[in-house]
């Protein structure tokens, strides 16, 4: 995503489900780990938290075992509870690297038309789709990333 704090355009419905449902897997993900790893270790169980806590075991269940909607207090609540606190960073989208990869979601895919066909297309070459107007097989492309 580029750098919208200057720009008067209105964040996208997309853009803003897509960065708060990573920001819930990634604060999951470092939950999770740190809990497995205490759990693994003899340190902590999910009765022990559930007791600290008082809640139901089946509920600190519910909230390991996978990325929930659960409120910035029970976060610091569950951290707390395995005698740890989470260390925030907040980074600018232009001082991360750039990954090597892309995510269905963030890009952006253009569909090219190269036009009829010069001969019948078999399986091994670019998908054919048929224009409806004129009943002519197209040769098309998808550019991701463009």
């Amino acid at each position: 995503m580029e750098n919208t704090s200057k720009q008067n355009d209105k964040l996208s419905r997309r853009d803003v489900a897509y960065y708060r449902r990573r920001q819930q897997n990634r604060l999951f993900a470092q939950v999770a780990s740190f809990f497995a790893e205490e759990a693994a270790n003899g340190r902590i169980t999910r009765k022990e938290i559930a007791d600290k806590l008082s809640k139901n075991p089946s509920q600190i269940t519910r909230w390991l075992s996978g990325p929930s909607n659960f409120e910035l207090d029970t976060l610091s609540d569950i951290l707390l509870t395995m005698g740890a606190e989470l260390d925030h960073r907040i980074v600018r989208f232009s001082d991360r690297v750039k990954p090597n990869f892309s995510h269905h979601l963030t890009v952006h895919p253009q569909v090219i038309t190269f036009g009829k066909a010069p001969a019948p297309v078999t399986s091994s070459t670019p998908s054919k789709r048929t224009n409806l107007r004129t009943n002519n097989p197209e040769i098309t492309a998808v550019v991701i990333g463009a």
